[in-house]
């Protein structure tokens, strides 16, 4: 069993992944990073994250190089190769192939319909797409907001912050309150929490394209600049805040009601932002509500907005 110590050291190398996938993450530059022999550094990183780091930098690779083919159709197919960290586009679309059973042409044209509920409004036409429309709603395609009420999408600048944060791995519908569960205790015994301190959850994966068991979730919470030098045992973590769409619901939405979410992501997605003259910058954040139940240590803890990191395109 790994120690917490150990558990923090590969959530910098996460962390450091994320972030460089365009850069040459060679086993060398992510045990260094990690502060372990490179040996032990494969052991503890397979036992953790369940994957060999070459290969788990490799699936996000592939998986963000096929999120930008459907949502940058502007760019071309080599230069989100050289983007995602593929030093040639042979070994892209060879790796593309292997992983999604199509080519990385292929899936912008359409080959993503598969997985998704929809097509994305700026992308290509494709025989696949007129067949799903057929099949789900008749003759007429699905061409409007049916889960987004407009009036309440808005644009809002966040403050750059540092966060705590906790992580789930696995189905985004299962196991995330228990995240919670740990870094709002963990926070609140503190006193490091208020009526203005942000709460939000980070979907690190698109379940469309990343298998359930693989999808990961941070949980964070905002702490000010003055605590962060009185937290020596806590990994903290940089949040960049900056212009978001967001739009709130009417009635917060429970973690089980994923699907729900998921159908006012594909709005937001594919109708509201190539229309909206911006383009997104990265992973959504979902803005969290978290009720203390009277009378006992436990919590509701639901989703109240949801929004993406934007810029003008």
């Amino acid at each position: 069993m790994y120690r917490q110590d150990q558990q923090k050291q590969i959530n910098k190398v996460l962390e450091y992944i994320e972030v460089n996938l365009h850069e040459s993450l060679t086993l060398e530059v992510l045990a260094k990073l990690s502060t372990y022999s490179v040996y032990h550094f494969q052991r503890i990183f397979k036992e953790i994250v369940g994957e060999t780091p070459a290969g788990y930098v490799k699936r996000l690779r592939l998986e963000n190089a096929a999120h930008l083919l459907i949502y940058e159709q502007q760019i071309p197919v080599t230069q989100i190769a050289l983007m995602c960290g593929f030093s040639s586009l042979s070994y892209f679309t060879y790796s593309f192939n292997s992983y999604f059973k199509t080519s990385p042409k292929k899936w912008r044209e359409g080959a993503y319909l598969d997985r998704f509920p929809r097509e994305y409004h700026d992308s290509k036409k494709s025989k696949l797409l007129s067949n799903i429309q057929k099949e789900n709603f008749g003759t007429s395609g699905y061409n409007e907001f049916k889960w987004l009420d407009l009036t309440k999408v808005k644009t809002i600048d966040f403050p750059m912050c540092a966060t705590v944060n906790r992580q789930s791995i696995g189905p985004y519908t299962k196991g995330i309150p228990h995240a919670w569960d740990e870094v709002y205790h963990w926070a609140n015994s503190r006193g490091l929490i208020n009526q203005n301190t942000l709460l939000f959850g980070v979907p690190k994966n698109n379940p469309y394209i990343t298998p359930p068991d693989k999808n990961r979730y941070d949980c964070r919470i905002e702490i000010s600049e003055s605590e962060i030098w009185n937290q020596d045992e806590e990994v903290t973590y940089h949040f960049e805040g900056g212009k978001h769409v967001v739009y709130e619901f009417d009635e917060p939405v429970d973690y089980s009601e994923r699907s729900k979410l998921i159908e006012c992501y594909s709005e937001l997605y594919s109708y509201w932002l190539p229309r909206s003259g911006y383009r997104y910058l990265g992973n959504p954040i979902e803005l969290v509500e978290i009720k203390p139940v009277k009378g006992s240590l436990t919590f509701d803890c639901k989703i109240k907005a949801i929004a993406l990191a934007i810029e003008p395109k």
